[in-house]
């Protein structure tokens, strides 16, 4: 230990007599440590740290398998049929979410609702702070549900955090609920987009089938794997079909391990992502050890002098690698520094969902990966100086001037960490090259509609005061002709799912005319939509009509369909007087098609326009809407006017969701767009490192040949016969790093494959494209040493040891 100390003491004064070397080292492991530790944080929130329940391995994510969909939700007959006849399964839970108005209050307001099985909390494996949790006797078939369990921030914003909050009332659409229990603080269910404030015991009907809206976790029996708990609702599933019920099939299921599911989006950017910032360790850590080296070769004579006295190899590796340490220490240390500033770039990428239950942040993992990150690159950049140097033959050293000690040019070891730094950065810049592209591809899209100078406003009617179809058609009929007779107001329309909002309805329909197969479903999805929403959107009419007044309650049955529904059900064919019915029972009738629209990316922009039925919202009203205005100005100066008529139609309705529409087009490309702009500044970072490092190779090779290029020069040598030996020699290390690179993203560009769009992972021209752009850098840090060599006068070089 004493020698320990002694290196250390030796190293930290060594290392303060050198400033520029320190600073240089520091800052470059800084730089990528921090980087890493960043990046560790989140792969250990989002997919080393299980979930916050009891046992989270047991914990799976269910969904009804159909024809088109994989991942579709389910029916309360399905799962009843699943408990019943599934073993399995300890516990299987149904939820689904809503929105609920809480008045009683000085004004309405928006309140997060989610209805769920009464076992779902019992299935999570969470117990309610205070009060209960629900009974069975909460939901019955005859009654609404008159009971509430309430999140901890509402217990604390809307109760007061009140002691007896616990069997008090509260007001939600018009009905006055018991809250029976407050949930645990911190407590988030991760598969809804925002908290909840309030939950919901709910009643499954067991005749309600094919009415799918219920996403299903369960709780696999103990030893139960989970390729034999979908083997066994398989069987289930068989059990239950009724072949030929109408609005009925027969689904298939579909599990998947629940935190496997929702980390699901975030793993392959994150696993790129570390393993870009891998590569800038592996690069800080080859030119740290280029400098090493560098600093070593011109110290041989004195590490010699110490052999001499009796000092081991194993001593003189010691000292060597305790320097090494210490610089990767220190560089660790202040990477921290970098920490919290990288934890806001890296939280974009993610779900807000999941950093609402694990958020990603310094811990105690972290920190310890830290440390040992920075012994392991300590170790790892000054083994192989270390190594090299202390095994020379002692005698040759002692018998050299010490200015002649290292005179070695083209030394292999420099050249081959060169070679790899160059290797790596190729990687990285082919990668941002890819995921650029990429985010181009994307804003290029044409989504089929115009987002630009639209609001959206989001309503959901409550049962009770709207419980009537006339008086939804009657509230929105109001609200929709306040708005537009706003100033500016160019068009308003509304739709039940809005583009790009994450929310979808998909079912059934029976074509008439075509022959009707048994083994065959046509599935499409389904949109209410009013007349002025596709002005309100501009998204074009191809073919017929838009809905109008003809489309009343008494009007003849109608729809719009859109072109991906023509080419896939009509083979492109006349679409206008075909009929079809929409099959969730047989007293749907037929309706004509009246319009063909231009296809719209509903779900997101980088996946296609699905076939779609349009349906009028005055003959098919639901409560809950989407309401879209055109405005010649800026969206946001209508919110004031848009909350004003909403109040004067009904001031106990709260409006949510109310934001410019291209809000939703940026949220698409936010995390391709933070994913290339942290891949090229590690990209950036990369080609300066491996830059500096071919400057350093070459202007030591230069510095150690002076005397050689002198004599050439002497004998007569062009000066661009000099430039021509040097850049030769630049050439081939240039080209042996860039050969490996190519190599090498051929192999790792896969790890990006499933984040890229429109552009390949193995594209040929961006491969060739990078390959010479980094070519260029190279030689360019090679001309720079190579024209200073063959500028020296020949006297001077001469004159040079």
């Amino acid at each position: 230990m004493d020698s320990l100390r002694q290196d250390f003491r030796y190293a930290l004064r060594t290392l303060r007599h050198t400033p520029g070397f320190t600073l240089a080292a520091v800052v470059t492991l800084a730089l990528a440590i921090g980087a890493n530790t960043v990046l560790f944080s989140a792969i250990h929130a989002m997919l080393l740290k299980p979930l916050p329940f009891r046992e989270p391995e047991t914990l799976v994510r269910l969904w009804c398998e159909q024809q088109d969909f994989l991942h579709a939700s389910v029916s309360p007959p399905e799962l009843l049929g699943w408990r019943e006849h599934g073993r399995s399964f300890e516990q299987l839970a149904g939820f689904t979410r809503r929105d609920l108005s809480r008045t009683g209050a000085d004004a309405a307001e928006r309140v997060r609702a989610a209805r769920v099985t009464t076992n779902f909390f019992q299935t999570l494996g969470v117990t309610p702070a205070h009060g209960r949790d629900f009974q069975q006797e909460d939901a019955q078939p005859d009654n609404p549900p008159s009971s509430v369990v309430v999140s901890h921030a509402f217990w604390k914003k809307a109760l007061g955090g009140a002691s007896d909050a616990v069997g008090g009332t509260v007001q939600l659409d018009g009905r006055t609920y018991t809250v029976v229990g407050v949930l645990p603080e911190g407590f988030s269910f991760p598969d809804f987009g925002e908290d909840v404030d309030v939950w919901q015991p709910h009643w499954l009907n067991p005749e309600a089938h094919g009415n799918h809206y219920m996403g299903i976790v369960g709780r696999m029996a103990p030893g139960v794997t989970l390729e034999a708990a979908t083997a066994d609702l398989e069987r289930v599933a068989q059990l239950i079909a009724r072949p030929g019920a109408p609005g009925d099939k027969h689904h298939g299921v579909t599990t998947d391990l629940w935190q496997r599911h929702l980390t699901s989006s975030s793993r392959p950017v994150l696993w790129a992502l570390w393993a870009a910032v891998g590569f800038v360790l592996l690069i800080a850590c080859a030119n740290v050890a280029n400098l090493l080296l560098v600093r070593a070769l011109a110290r041989q004579r004195d590490s010699a002098i110490r052999a001499a006295l009796g000092a081991s190899r194993g001593r003189r590796i010691q000292q060597a690698l305790a320097e090494s340490v210490l610089l990767g220490l220190v560089g660790g240390l202040v990477g921290l520094l970098l920490v919290m500033w990288g934890m806001e770039l890296v939280r974009a990428l993610l779900p807000p969902s999941m950093l609402r239950m694990t958020p990603v942040e310094l811990s105690v993992p972290a920190l310890l990966f830290s440390v040992a990150l920075s012994l392991g690159a300590g170790l790892l950049f000054g083994l192989a100086p270390a190594l090299h140097t202390s095994g020379a033959d002692v005698l040759p050293l002692l018998k050299q001037s010490g200015s002649a000690v290292g005179a070695r040019a083209n030394h292999p070891l420099r050249n081959a960490l060169v070679a790899v730094q160059l290797a790596l950065a190729l990687v990285l810049l082919v990668g941002t090259v890819l995921m650029v592209q990429t985010l181009r591809n994307m804003q290029a899209v044409d989504p089929g509609f115009d987002a630009e100078g639209v609001l959206h406003v989001r309503l959901a009617l409550p049962d009770l005061k709207y419980g009537s179809l006339d008086k939804q058609r009657g509230f929105f009929a109001d609200y929709l002709e306040r708005l537009r007779a706003l100033p500016n107001v160019e068009a308003v329309g509304m739709v039940n799912d809005a583009p790009l909002g994450g929310s979808n309805t998909n079912g059934d329909f029976v074509l008439e005319g075509a022959p009707q197969d048994p083994g065959r479903r046509y599935v499409t999805e389904f949109r209410v939509a009013s007349p002025g929403y596709f002005q309100a959107l501009r998204a074009a009419l191809r073919e017929g009509r838009d809905f109008d007044g003809r489309d009343s309650q008494k009007g003849a049955p109608s729809v719009i369909v859109n072109e991906a529904f023509v080419r896939k059900f009509l083979g492109g064919g006349e679409a206008l007087g075909r009929r079809i019915r929409v099959d969730w029972s047989d007293s749907q009738p037929f309706r004509d098609i009246v319009g063909v629209v231009a296809d719209v990316r509903h779900n997101r922009l980088t996946e296609p326009a699905q076939p779609e039925v349009y349906l009028p919202y005055e003959q098919y009203p639901v409560p809950t809407m989407s309401l879209l205005l055109r405005t010649s100005r800026e969206p946001s100066t209508l919110v004031a006017a848009v909350r004003q008529e909403l109040k004067a139609v009904d001031a106990e309705q709260p409006a949510y969701d109310v934001a410019p529409f291209v809000d939703r087009m940026d949220r698409q490309v936010s995390r391709p767009l933070a994913t290339a702009r942290l891949l090229a500044a590690f990209a950036a970072l990369a080609v300066v490192l491996a830059g500096v490092g071919v400057y350093g190779v070459m202007a030591y090779a230069v510095g150690q040949r002076t005397r050689e290029l002198g004599i050439r020069l002497a004998l007569g040598a062009h000066p661009r016969q000099v430039l021509g030996l040097v850049m030769r020699q630049g050439l081939m290390l240039t080209l042996l790093g860039v050969g490996v690179g190519l190599l090498a993203a051929f192999g790792c560009m896969r790890l990006l494959a499933t984040l890229l769009y429109g552009v390949k992972a193995n594209e040929p021209v961006v491969f060739l494209g990078v390959a010479a752009a980094l070519g260029l850098v190279s030689l360019l840090a090679t001309w720079i040493p190579a024209l200073r060599a063959s500028r020296v006068s020949p006297s001077v070089s001469l004159r040079a040891e």
